[in-house]
């Protein structure tokens, strides 16, 4: 028997990406998501964004939300590294994702300024 470790594959590592995705189940491209290491300082993360002009919403059962002036809304999910970005229904369809992309983009930015 050898004493190295396994390896480690895709499936055992959590999921990281600073990509921005659609959720799959939502047909209206009102939800969308990315994910950050489990590892990410929650805190730090949500007081860069409200520095960063969002607003702290009541949270729900240990899930921080954040909302902007219009109507979207990012929710911090620190047990699976999940970032959900929820654009406003009144958003017309075509300017979804852009609206998805400036807050992604504000996600990003924060992250990195919050990292050590």
């Amino acid at each position: 028997m050898s004493d190295s470790p396994a390896p480690v594959t895709s499936a055992d590592a959590p999921r990281v990406s600073l990509a921005l995705t659609r959720e799959v189940t939502c047909i209206r491209a009102l939800a969308w998501r990315c994910d950050l290491p489990l590892a990410t300082d929650w805190v730090a993360l949500a007081a860069a964004l409200t520095a960063g002009g969002l607003i702290a919403l009541p949270a729900v059962r240990g899930l921080v939300r954040l909302g902007s002036n219009t109507g979207d809304e990012l929710l911090l999910v620190p047990n699976s590294g999940r970032v959900q970005i929820r654009v406003h229904y009144t958003i017309p369809e075509h300017d979804r994702r852009f609206a998805a992309e400036r807050l992604f983009q504000r996600v990003v930015y924060a992250f990195l300024r919050s990292c050590p």
